[in-house]
């Protein structure tokens, strides 16, 4: 029977390895960005004597040069930007962990969204029923050959973070065309969610071979 609201989640079957890589990631760009900090501070204190250096300096010291000057701010600064390209690096590359998909159907609508490290959550596309093109079985690979034929060389668009589906579950792909281009995307669900989604499309959009 069909639902007004279904929702199901795809979970990485690796989980439990990629949270703990998830927060050690998260860890290690925290303590660059605390490296930055640090180090801007130090900026702070030193850069100021230096200028000084350059354009007053004591009488008891030599006047620093042109070259001289140069180099320490690029030293100072440059430690700044490093530690800050490493936090950000870090930062950016913990997100290919722990990478998990909600998807919500709702009435005529397939609302996906990606979620990282199971808080962070970003929508990536709400799907209409009445665009949809065709819905078929990831496994029949004449099916989805042809399918993906007919896009020109695009690949399809993985809206799950595995490579085979997890027990009970399908891959189930969605040519779907929104108001300007066609794309193929591949969902990880029950067999509950297919019916909802195939209860709303019509049945002669599904192609279901095994």
């Amino acid at each position: 029977m069909r639902q007004a609201l279904y929702e199901e989640s795809a979970q990485s079957q690796r989980a439990k390895t990629e949270a703990r890589v998830y927060t050690a990631l998260h860890v290690v760009s925290i303590i660059f960005l605390v490296f930055a900090v640090i180090q801007m501070f130090a900026c702070l204190i030193v850069l100021p004597g230096l200028i000084g250096q350059y354009t007053n300096p004591p009488e008891d010291q030599p006047k620093l040069t042109t070259m001289g000057l140069v180099v320490g701010l690029v030293t100072w600064i440059g430690l700044v930007l490093v530690w800050l390209a490493i936090a950000f690096f870090f930062f950016k590359f913990k997100r290919r962990f722990n990478v998990s998909y909600d998807y919500l159907f709702v009435e005529d609508e397939l609302r996906i969204t990606k979620v990282f490290g199971g808080r962070k959550r970003r929508p990536i596309i709400t799907m209409k029923t009445d665009q949809m093109l065709k819905i078929g079985n990831w496994e029949d690979e004449d099916g989805f050959r042809d399918t993906m034929r007919g896009l020109n060389g695009k690949k399809p668009k993985y809206m799950t973070p595995n490579r085979a589906p997890s027990e009970g579950k399908y891959f189930v792909y969605i040519l779907y065309s929104s108001s300007i281009e066609k794309n193929v995307y591949v969902i990880e669900c029950r067999m509950e969610m297919l019916e909802n989604i195939v209860f709303v499309a019509g049945r002669n959009k599904l192609e279901w071979k095994r």
